[in-house]
């Protein structure tokens, strides 16, 4: 055998018919080993990395390839595959009967050649041929590997009966309810983007990870160009897929996927934060998995991770591996023990999922507060955090009959009409959606120059979601929220105009004193007081109620 080494981008371009030979060969579906992968990687992102590309000749001919990227740490050569960053798997390109001959040349040679050496391969699939056969040698070499496992979820379509299984799922944390509502709302559509509509997916990854931190840089230089180039190959194994989720001609969920040879690896998912309480990410995800399989694939790959979402759809588990190993030296065996010592506390860290969700979320919540935080987003931020370990809560319900009210002394004529969700789509505005997602009717100022909500009303709940009350209204009754106490006379005029023979609940919190005092002076009647204390651990809930009809309808949960 031949170890050859292959120096430039325009030097791998004469080996591009026999790579892709050996992995189509091979029925190769791991899309991080395809030339079209590697090359396009090396031109846009790998410029800086010192790469060292192998091939293997055996009689005049390649048998494998080798891609690595070299580092010096204490003196040490750290030998990795291409791509650590951005590629989620790896391993050796070479036909299966050469597959251990030519590992065991190449790593002999490596061996042999320099004295100080840690081999850091990530991305080890260990369903593939390459993870048991690096595993093999260096056993046989003696020279204990430190192994590192983060599960892999994928649903395998010829396991399960496809129709059955992805109805019974899309119904689970409600996915199929929330599509209905959104459906109900406007026009819901999947979309196979553009090339020139790319950005909205660049745009909408950014907002989605405005306050989170992401370690992706899916959008970040060189990668994001990297990944737009992926969308134009023609004609390769390796085809990249964008499949978008569109409400009312706007993006609201999308997700990026890789394709090689039946099996599609979801890369990059996103949805527009203001409407979390739908779910779009689930929803666009159900979406994907519906085209992926009409078009005949075999695997959809949720890629590492313990996300929830994709243990939902998942049939089975695999397990992709971390792998160290060094030379005998004890640099390098020092420089090893001090990567498995980190690798360890990292596996132990993503391994707890509170430990994850506190660093993805609370630090990137505070890193955006850091860079664009006001002083009213600070307040709001301390007062969630106080609230945390100690919170007191006092919210009165109220109601006005048609008997009791008293006339405002100001027309109110046409002053407010129905928000539609184009409309508040524009404000973005989490809180207004989450209300059309409640099944709230929302109305704003008519003459206003924005379209700000004045006031909404619900005609079937009334709910206290810093309590986390919701029970059914009386009959020919309504319930006022996000209300402005100052027009509250005005709001209150307007909805006995438009409903004269209904009555009208509406709540007011401990600190609102003067919006409790105005409504009792529009006739308004305190039907209960609800109270919620909590100091650490302790917690109470207390209802008073003042009138029958006010205390036989909530309780307090």
């Amino acid at each position: 055998m031949q170890l050859i080494r292959i120096r430039t981008d325009d030097e791998l371009m004469w080996y591009k018919d026999i790579w892709d030979g050996i992995l189509e060969a091979e029925g190769n579906d791991n899309p991080f080993i395809e030339f079209a992968w590697f090359y396009n990687w090396w031109q846009i992102v790998g410029r800086r990395e010192r790469v060292e590309l192998y091939a293997v000749e055996e009689n005049g001919a390649i048998i494998a390839f080798f891609p690595f990227t070299i580092r010096l740490r204490w003196g040490v050569r750290i030998y990795a595959f291409a791509g650590e960053n951005i590629a989620n798997y790896s391993g050796v390109i070479a036909e299966k009967e050469w597959l251990f001959p030519a590992t065991t040349f190449v790593f002999d040679q490596l061996i042999e050649k320099y004295k100080h050496l840690l081999f850091s391969f990530h991305g080890l699939l260990e369903s593939k041929d390459s993870t048991k056969v690096i595993e093999q040698y260096f056993v046989e070499r003696q020279l204990r590997p430190s192994i590192f496992r983060v599960v892999t979820p994928y649903l395998a379509f010829r396991d399960i009966d496809f129709h059955s299984y992805f109805n019974q799922r899309r119904k689970m944390h409600g996915v199929d309810r929330r599509e209905r509502k959104l459906r109900k709302l406007g026009s819901l559509t999947r979309k196979i983007p553009s090339q020139d509509e790319l950005w909205q997916m660049f745009k909408l990854f950014n907002r989605r990870w405005a306050k989170k931190i992401d370690t992706s840089d899916f959008t970040k230089g060189k990668k994001k160009d990297f990944f737009e180039q992926l969308t134009l190959l023609q004609g390769e194994a390796l085809q990249a897929k964008v499949d978008a989720l569109v409400f009312e001609d706007q993006w609201i969920a999308f997700t990026y996927g890789i394709c090689c040879r039946g099996r599609y690896v979801t890369y990059a998912l996103a949805h527009e934060p203001t409407f979390n309480i739908f779910g779009p990410g689930r929803l666009v995800n159900q979406e994907t998995i519906k085209r992926i399989y009409s078009e005949d694939y075999r695997l959809f790959d949720m890629s590492i991770g313990y996300e929830s979402y994709k243990f939902d759809w998942r049939s089975n588990i695999d397990f992709t591996r971390r792998m160290l190993v060094s030379s005998e030296t004890k640099r390098a065996k020092l420089l090893a023990g001090h990567f498995t010592l980190k690798e360890r506390l990292k596996e132990l860290l993503k391994g707890n999922h509170r430990i994850v969700e506190w660093k993805r979320n609370t630090l990137g919540q505070l890193r955006y507060l850091v860079k664009y935080g006001k002083v009213k987003d600070w307040l709001e931020y301390g007062q969630l955090f106080v609230e945390k370990f100690i919170r007191y809560k006092q919210v009165d319900l109220y109601e006005l009959s048609p008997s009791d009210s008293v006339t405002p002394n100001r027309p109110v004529g046409d002053l407010f009409e129905e928000l539609s969700i184009q409309e508040a789509m524009q404000l973005d505005d989490e809180e207004i959606i989450s209300l059309f997602y409640k099944g709230y009717t929302i109305y704003k100022d008519s003459f206003a120059a924005t379209n700000k909500p004045a006031f909404a009303l619900h005609a079937v709940n009334w709910r206290v979601d810093e309590l986390q009350i919701v029970e059914a209204l009386p009959k020919q009754t309504c319930f006022l929220t996000y209300d402005v106490y100052k027009n509250i006379d005005i709001i209150t005029a307007f909805f006995q105009k438009m409903k004269p023979a209904q009555t009208l609940w509406v709540t007011a919190s401990f600190w609102h004193w003067r919006k409790r005092k105005r409504l009792l002076q529009l006739g308004y009647k305190r039907i209960s007081r609800m109270k919620h204390f909590k100091c650490a651990r302790y917690e109470r809930n207390h209802v008073e109620k003042y009138t029958e009809s006010g205390g036989d309808v909530h309780s307090v949960h």
